[in-house]
């Protein structure tokens, strides 16, 4: 017989994944665990045990979760796209025809619907990865209106796929609805909208609010060469950090690298020259 997670109604419009009690037996507890101990070190073991997790309980999201995750870091992208895809999948065949996609709520705090929210992040992204932005963007609308307080950043990587897709309308409407955001991605944002627009007023004072978010990435993108930081990706990366100016450049290379706003950063250094930490 195989096991199912239900999805259940709490109160209002509030969900909740029910898992299997079989999902926290002590041998699948035990693999599950040493699984995870050794991804990023031994991926190819942890390939091996989730799988014979997801043999044995063919429901589990978080073992197939981790397993895109394997699956990418061994440049497997393609079993690592359809992983992510088919554990997206798995998880929507748990709603039950009560559950509503545009009303209904899945909380973060709740940790059982974190395997789905998780699944539903690494679509996500393997659909970044792949370049299908449209596809991307319905996926974060979806984590948006299941979790609103957001806490796996879908905004950040929803207004990520609008740059690509040039849609500046779209990520203008997406900035203005979090008024009160203060991140690189958003700070920044608001200001390469205002530099498009040839809004040289309001550029002049978003520069200065995206220098207080983080005054590293001015000196990076008039760079003539780019080159990680010391230590990035080994070391933590805190708000307002070079570490971060240099990811998030990266995340945006696009646009960039592009040479009106290569400009723009070049005839302000005497504002931003002087302002690194």
């Amino acid at each position: 017989m195989i096991l199912k997670p239900r999805v259940e109604k709490s109160t209002g419009n509030e969900w909740e994944f029910i898992l299997p009690d079989d999902f926290y037996g002590e041998k699948t507890l035990e693999q599950y665990t040493a699984a995870i101990g050794m991804l990023n070190t031994d991926d190819v073991f942890s390939e091996i045990i989730l799988k014979q997790i997801i043999k044995e309980h063919p429901y589990f999201l978080d073992a197939y979760n981790h397993l895109s995750v394997a699956f990418r870091n061994q440049e497997k992208e393609f079993e690592s796209y359809l992983v992510a895809e088919k554990v997206y999948r798995l998880g929507k065949e748990c709603f039950p025809k009560e559950f509503k996609i545009k009303t209904a709520r899945l909380s973060w705090q709740i940790t059982n619907n974190r395997p789905y929210l998780r699944a539903c992040h690494l679509y996500g992204l393997e659909l970044q990865f792949n370049e299908e932005f449209d596809k991307a963007i319905e996926v974060y609308n979806e984590m948006l209106q299941l979790n609103p307080l957001d806490n796996q950043g879908a905004r950040h990587l929803k207004l990520e796929c609008l740059f690509a897709l040039e849609d500046y309308s779209a990520a203008r409407d997406l900035l203005d609805s979090y008024p009160v955001e203060h991140t690189i991605s958003f700070a920044y944002g608001k200001l390469l909208l205002a530099i498009l627009d040839e809004d040289h007023k309001s550029a002049a004072q978003l520069l200065v609010d995206a220098i207080a978010v983080n005054p590293y990435l001015p000196a990076e993108i008039v760079k003539k060469r780019h080159t990680p930081p010391a230590g990035f990706l080994e070391e933590e990366m805190p708000a307002g950090s070079l570490h971060e100016a240099f990811e998030y450049w990266t995340d945006y290379i696009d646009i960039y690298t592009q040479q009106p706003i290569i400009d723009f950063f070049e005839s302000t250094k005497k504002i931003w020259a002087t302002k690194k930490k």
